[in-house]
């Protein structure tokens, strides 16, 4: 049985913290992760940075999951744009939980 896919929307610190927990947890499999336009086409811990903000909305429509994974900024207006887009869309938003909590 083939894990489900789920796509990162950040590609910084957080999103490498994330990408171990779900490696660790075994449920899912990363499809890639959504980052700065800078980043397109780079690799955080082996998986692609398939586009930037910009190209979430067409990402997320090749995916059921999707999991936020920008970090600690000053302020939560990113994350909670984020998370909106993915509400919106109707991603499924799995809760990762590392097997060492």
């Amino acid at each position: 049985m083939s894990k489900a896919s789920v796509l990162l929307a950040g590609a910084g610190g957080h999103a490498r913290v994330c990408i171990d927990v779900i490696e660790q947890e075994g449920r899912f499999a990363v499809a890639g992760l959504v980052g700065l336009p800078q980043e397109v086409g780079t690799r955080v811990l082996g998986y692609v940075v398939l586009g930037a903000d910009s190209d979430l909305p067409a990402l997320l429509g090749e995916y059921d999951h999707a999991l936020v994974t920008v970090g600690q900024i000053s302020t939560p207006k990113l994350r909670m744009h984020l998370f909106g887009q993915l509400e919106r869309r109707g991603s499924a938003m799995p809760v990762i939980v590392s097997p060492w909590a």
